[in-house]
């Protein structure tokens, strides 16, 4: 007898976007620093509307990250990830659900398990690239000195 174990993704949802319209669909969101391939902290999805553009998508992710401050989330980058390339979008770029839903062709066949990793790993998603920031530290940490004990 074979084990399968089954990965569940849990997260807490704004309640503004627990319901979807005709028009509205989730985008994949991560951090990354660099390249794609430094992602960190916790991808999440957020609720666009087809045709919105980035600039109103930016300011309700400004709203969302109530930690960031305003100058500081100016310094982020936006980019559509796909297939593992990268590129850059500005304050014009609008969101179309083709972009980011891939669409299987219903007449095929039923996709196996390797393509059906392909296709889940395959789905573009919205990059937010900017630094990592260390949480901060009190200022008396650089001063503190270690104490030293000598045993005699």
């Amino acid at each position: 007898m074979t084990q399968q174990s089954t990965c569940y993704r849990v997260e807490e949802i704004p309640l503004e976007e627990t319901t979807l319209g005709a028009e509205d669909f989730l985008v994949p969101v991560a951090h990354f620093h660099q390249t794609i391939f430094q992602c960190f902290n916790h991808p999440f999805l957020f609720k666009v509307t087809e045709g919105e553009t980035l600039q109103s998508v930016r300011v309700r992710l400004m709203e969302r990250f109530k930690d960031v401050s305003e100058k500081e989330f100016e310094k982020y980058k936006f980019s559509l990830v796909s297939h593992g390339r990268m590129t850059a979008i500005g304050d014009e770029f609008a969101f179309n659900s083709s972009d980011f839903i891939n669409n299987i062709d219903t007449d095929s066949k039923p996709l196996n398990e390797a393509h059906l990793d392909v296709f889940l790993h395959s789905r573009p998603w919205l990059g937010l690239e900017h630094a990592i920031k260390p949480p901060k530290r009190s200022r008396y940490n650089y001063v503190e000195k270690p104490v030293k004990i000598h045993n005699q």
